[in-house]
């Protein structure tokens, strides 16, 4: 198998799929003070490729039996270069970098002429290992209170004021009414708190015991950091919270930072008794990776008394501005703790509104040292008590480590006195009279619902335009739905929808009945039920134009049961045992807008009718994923380590009158890794074979797409230069990769990087071992016959061209821009260009290019790929 050489560091980890002799060299890289050095550079002379190092110094390479020159090399530090010799066996090696002091000093030497702030932060630098790890562990008690007010900008005057009619025979509800007249004279205000108990100890281990908790309005603009993944600590050369910036921030007492950031010192004072130095800090280069803003350092002591900077605005995910506050307190001697935190935020909706957003947290009854139990942290990073959802105002009262401001209190007191009113089931049955009125707007527009509070249930019809839907076969249909949904306290939940379908062109009868129950949120545990006939895509995934064909679907009549649920912490088992019918489509007619449209004879693939029981079984199992605890349930947030899968899918031959046999596996390998300020990468490597093909029925066959002409399609996932679609039989490898720099090449272009751009870059590869290239199909199919028949079974088609393809290699390089641009108040749109450079074993090289959109998820703040 011959090797495919990458752009990108991370390209090693993929030409592992294709490698069974190489041996792994792994070690740390120190500096001389044997402190990690993250992200530092191993490059190899004889394969002009390398890696890096992780955030704890940690570097692992994979290489061929031979002899190796190995350049070690970090910003700040003086390179190193080691002769290796692999062998049959795998190698550790531990390196030691010097600091580069002829680099540092001479920046320090100039900057010290103009300012001394230089010498002040050089020496806060080589002081923050001792404050980064001045206790082994603690625990304290937090407050939190997280506001956000929604101001509205004045209309210009000549725009009319929006004027609200109410329906004269609307059913009068007093309190609505109550309600309405006091949030008018109201601002718009949400409102968070929480009561945390944070427990840490070292190296890095948080644990969070939510002890109260109390949300006004609502949440999805608030900011409150999770201590387990948002360290925002900068005594750490990096702050990464990956929830709020795209790339990590280099701290302005990094041992580096003199080459990021410019020094100002502004004022110095005495602060209870200590000589506190106010020094501004300003990126030399605006870019992603850089604040800007105050740092303050105690004199003599070196260490940080508060800080006041302000994020950069290209690299936040969801706001416009974001801003931090940290203040310590000495509590002993050598002994500063944090004693308040402050996050300003802001996001503007045109110019009708902006949010602005103020999170902050007082600490108090710190206990350092604190001795907790064995086992007491792990992968659990929080947990809520069914107690906290229950505190009244009184104990708010108590707690609150500062009074609520002016509106805030308004707000709250307002709230929490029609909060009995609003809980009370006359007032729940108001709500539910008033919502369960038919309107004529409902019927156009969302459809009409039916609810019941006391019972915990809803029904819903869907609305007169939602009859009318469209299918590939026969174009429009008749679409009657219904659904009904029932929620637990214990928040168990039931999905249950019933589906009719008429086809106006084909005259035929379609229907489906799904049923869903989520029965155990802790284990994250549910099984469904799936009954109908429906038209089902050989090839669902394909490019777009293909699955406008109607060579590409079939009919079926198929029940199927699904069951998953979590083993243990990352382990999941997925299951779905399904028995269907499949029928070809000969004599159905598709669209006349699609016939019109794309150039199709209308061809269809004609098969003789079989029967099908098949199980897939799917596990995955993602080491040390880091999860939250809620009362009634679990939330995922997710790990540093990959994610692997196994999948079985077996045809069984015998049951219901079955008449499939097969056998196919499916091994499967991802991960995000964070680099630093180089950016994210994110990889996945995949390889399947069928073990047993006696029955192997044409709906059966793995399938890749063809890749779409203009559309950059998901490249973790798919390939974007394939021009052709086809299946495989026997072994297959695939592998993908994606680099995100998030500005880190773009920072260096003066002009450029203004423009908010960022660069993209990746490739894959794929080697499957046989397979079968279809142009185009039709006639009468059968059973598809051993592999070594295939070609000849295909040539008693009526039409069509097929082609068997033996050790097909496919490999693509892609380099792009990407842009984020503004939906709403917190919906983001990335829109990306890029040029594909491609190769396949049987045609020339070729290049493309292709645009992407992609919607950011606002619920993990990440976006697809």
């Amino acid at each position: 198998m011959k090797r495919f050489k990458y752009a990108l560091t991370l390209h090693l980890l993929i030409a592992t799929f294709t490698f069974v002799q190489a041996q792994q060299i792994s070690g740390f890289i120190y500096d001389e003070r044997e402190a990690p050095i993250a992200y530092a550079n191993i490059f190899v002379q004889q394969i002009q490729s390398g890696t890096s190092s992780d955030e704890n110094g940690y570097y692992l390479l994979t290489l061929d039996p031979g002899e190796y020159n190995l350049i070690f090399s970090a910003l700040g530090y003086e390179s190193k270069e080691i002769k290796l010799f692999v062998g049959d066996e795998g190698l550790e090696r531990s390196v030691i970098l010097q600091t580069s002091n002829i680099e540092l000093q001479e920046v320090m030497v100039r900057a010290s002429k103009k300012d001394p702030a230089y010498a002040i932060i050089q020496k806060a630098a080589e002081n923050k290992k001792k404050f980064l790890r001045q206790v082994d562990s603690y625990r304290t008690e937090i407050y939190v209170k997280a506001t956000e007010e929604i101001e509205k900008h004045e209309r210009k005057k000549e725009e009319k004021e929006e004027v609200v009619t109410v329906e004269t025979n609307a059913e009068r509800d007093p309190f609505a009414e109550a309600e309405t007249a006091a949030q008018a004279k109201m601002p718009d205000i949400n409102l968070l708190e929480m009561q945390v108990t944070l427990n840490y100890q070292q190296p890095n281990q948080y644990k969070e015991e939510r002890n109260a908790y109390k949300a006004y309005g609502s949440k999805a603009g608030l900011y409150v950091p999770q201590f387990g993944r948002t360290d925002l600590n900068f005594y750490r050369n990096l702050i990464n919270p990956q929830d709020l910036v795209e790339a990590p921030i280099i701290s302005p007492i990094s041992k580096t930072a003199v080459l990021s950031y410019k020094y100002k010192l502004i004022e110095t004072k005495a602060e209870n008794g200590v000589l506190v130095h106010k020094i501004r800090v300003t990126p030399r280069k605006l870019g992603n990776s850089t604040c800007k803003g105050f740092i303050y350092i105690n004199e003599g002591i070196w260490n940080i008394n508060r800080v006041d900077l302000e994020f950069p605005k290209g690299g936040l995910k969801l706001y416009d501005r974001f801003s931090i506050k940290q203040t310590y307190e000495q509590i002993e001697d050598s002994l500063w703790i944090p004693a308040r935190q402050e996050f300003y935020y802001e996001t503007k909706q045109g110019r009708k509104k902006t949010f602005k957003g103020n999170t902050a947290l007082f600490y108090k009854n710190y206990e350092k040292d604190y001795a907790f139990p064995d086992k007491f942290f792990g992968n659990e990073i929080a947990i809520t008590t069914e107690a906290a959802y229950e505190r009244d105002s009184t104990y708010w009262q108590s707690v609150r480590s500062e009074p609520l401001s002016g509106k805030v209190k308004e707000m709250v007191a307002y709230r929490d006195s029609v909060e009995a009113i609003y809980n009370s089931p006359e007032y729940k049955d108001s709500l539910d009279r008033a919502f369960n009125k038919i309107t004529f707007l409902e019927l156009l527009g969302e459809g009409v619902a039916f609810r019941n509070h006391r019972k915990q249930h809803q029904f819903d019809l869907g609305s007169i335009p939602s009859l009318l839907e469209f299918e590939v076969v026969g174009g429009f249909r008749i679409n009657p739905y219904f659904s009904y949904f029932k929620k637990w306290k214990d928040q168990r939940r039931l999905w249950t929808s019933v589906s009719t379908s008429v086809g106006l062109r084909n005259q035929d009868l379609q229907g489906s009945v799904f049923v869903q129950h989520f029965y155990d949120p802790k284990r994250i545990a549910s099984f469904a039920v799936d009954v109908g006939r429906q038209f089902e895509s050989f090839n669902p995934y394909d490019a777009i134009l293909n699955q406008l064909s109607l060579s590409n679907y079939y009919l079926e009549d198929a029940v199927s049961f699904r069951h998953r649920f979590e083993v243990f912490n990352g382990f999941f088992f997925r299951s779905n045992f399904y028995y269907a019918d499949r029928q070809s489509i000969q004599g159905l007619k598709g669209s006349r807008w699609i016939e019109a449209l794309i150039d199709d004879n209308g061809a269809t693939l004609d098969f003789e009718p079989h029967q099908a029981f098949v199980s897939h079984l799917y596990f995955s199992y993602t080491p040390f994923q880091r999860f939250m605890t809620e009362p009634h349930r679990k939330v995922i947030l997710g790990s540093r380590w990959p994610t692997f899968s196994l999948r079985h899918r077996r045809g069984w031959k015998g049951p219901l009158g079955s008449d499939v046999n097969f056998d196919y596996l499916e091994f499967a390998i991802s991960q995000d890794v964070q680099m630093g300020t180089l950016g994210n990468s994110k990889y996945r490597g995949e390889f399947g074979k069928f073990v047993n093909t006696k029955r192997l029925h044409f709906v059966d066959w793995k399938r890749f797409r063809e890749s779409d002409r203009f559309l950059f399609s998901d490249p973790l996932h798919s390939f974007q230069s394939l021009n052709k679609s086809f299946t495989i039989f026997d072994l297959f490898v695939e592998a993908h990769h994606i680099h995100h720099f998030n500005g880190a090449l773009i920072n260096n272009i003066p002009l450029i990087k203004k423009l908010r751009i960022r660069t993209v870059a990746g490739a894959g590869f794929l080697w499957a071992k046989e397979g079968l290239i279809i142009t185009q199909a039709g006639g009468t199919e059968g059973d598809t016959p051993p592999p070594a028949e295939v070609l000849n079974f295909f040539n008693d088609l009526d039409t069509g061209k097929q082609e068997i393809i033996r050790n097909f290699r496919y490999q693509e390089a892609f380099v792009g821009i990407e842009r984020v641009f503004k939906l709403g108040v917190r919906r983001r749109l990335r829109i990306g260009a890029y040029g594909v450079f491609a190769k396949a074993s049987d045609s020339a090289a070729t290049s493309e290019f292709k645009i992407s959109f992609d919607v950011i998820d606002t619920w993990d703040r990440n976006w697809d790929f």
